[in-house]
């Protein structure tokens, strides 16, 4: 893995870039069969899964390079582990290649992103599978997260960090860029903002799409970078678990330090 000034830019300005060689291809294939394991004696059998322990994705959860791909996105010294979830969308039975759901996660305001480190959270998008056109991409609108962060400011609003909001619900006036697909390859990692427009889509492929998004705040900064406080217990119950996992060098990660 190497980073460049230009992806901590593309991080900034565009609240996306891709990194390559984060993980690799003997990492993908285990997570790739930890995935089938979730899938088929998980609580589900497609979608999301949240909060997850499962034992074939535990390396990912605490893999290096994501943790020091955070660290320079976010200009911090420590990170800890904020969250994570499972994204696996099966085959449909359609054809048409359609965007889903458009919104935007936890908002951040301009000072909280240009901040020392930065006041916000770097979601870790991992690629597990390679992620062709077609299958369920994730779909983003480049720069979005300024342009909702300059409305904020120059209308006093607050960024909403509570719940998501749709893109419908967005002022009117706003100009995006269009929706672009997030296009990678297994091993890779997608540095990605929560305050992002961005949206799913369906799979018209044969294979599943397979993804993980492993997020983390600066150290000391969890309640404030995090959304729904109501899930405070349970992501700190999540990590708590996650201790007898996790190797005794990356327990770091752990620190439940608000």
């Amino acid at each position: 893995m190497q980073i460049e000034p230009k992806h901590i830019d593309q991080f900034v300005n565009d609240g996306l870039t891709l990194i390559d060689d984060v993980c690799t291809e003997q990492e993908m294939v285990a997570a790739s069969a930890g995935f089938d394991h979730l899938y088929t004696h998980g609580e589900k059998t497609n979608g999301i899964t949240q909060y997850f322990d499962e034992p074939g994705l535990i390396d990912v959860l605490q893999h290096p390079n994501l943790e020091a791909a955070a660290k320079i996105m976010l200009g911090a010294d420590d990170v800890v582990l904020n969250s994570s979830a499972c994204l696996f969308k099966r085959p449909e039975d359609v054809t048409e290649w359609e965007t889903q759901s458009e919104h935007v996660d936890i908002q951040f305001s301009i000072e909280e992103m240009e901040s020392t480190p930065r006041r916000m959270l770097a979601m870790m998008m991992v690629i597990v599978d390679d992620l062709p056109e077609g299958r369920g991409n994730t779909f983003v609108r480049l720069g979005s997260h300024r342009v909702i962060a300059e409305w904020l400011r120059e209308h006093g609003e607050e960024p909403v960090k509570a719940q998501p909001t749709r893109f419908d619900d967005l002022p009117q006036e706003l100009i995006f860029t269009e929706l672009t697909p997030i296009v990678a390859r297994r091993g890779q990692a997608a540095a990605f903002s929560t305050a992002v427009v961005h949206c799913g889509s369906t799979n018209i492929d044969t294979q599943s799409r397979k993804i993980m998004f492993v997020n983390f705040c600066p150290l000391g900064m969890m309640k404030q970078t995090s959304g729904n406080h109501n899930l405070r217990e349970v992501r700190s119950a999540w990590r708590e678990k996650l201790q007898d996992s996790f190797r005794a060098d990356r327990q770091h990660l752990l620190l439940d330090n608000e």
